[in-house]
């Protein structure tokens, strides 16, 4: 599965790596592409809730637009 997305505004490029880092512990994650200004993730297909919960997160953090993840939030009200 892969999920295109804006990247996140960032003031430094330490910021941009300490993301990258929190993106990669993400527990489905395979990589991550950059596309100009958009980051292209790529996502094993077996992701489960706790990767959906902590894309969401993620997203919250950086302040970054939540709508490709909109697909996954009836999965996620399904677990809550």
């Amino acid at each position: 599965m892969k999920i295109l997305f804006k990247k996140p505004i960032v003031s430094t490029q330490e910021k941009e790596k300490e993301f990258l880092l929190a993106l990669a512990k993400v527990p489905a994650y395979l990589s991550v592409e950059e596309m100009g200004g958009h980051f292209l993730l790529a996502l094993d297909n077996n992701l489960g809730i706790a990767t959906i919960q902590q894309l969401f997160v993620l997203f919250e953090h950086w302040h970054i637009d939540k709508s490709p993840l909109e697909s996954f939030n009836q999965l996620v009200n399904q677990y809550q």
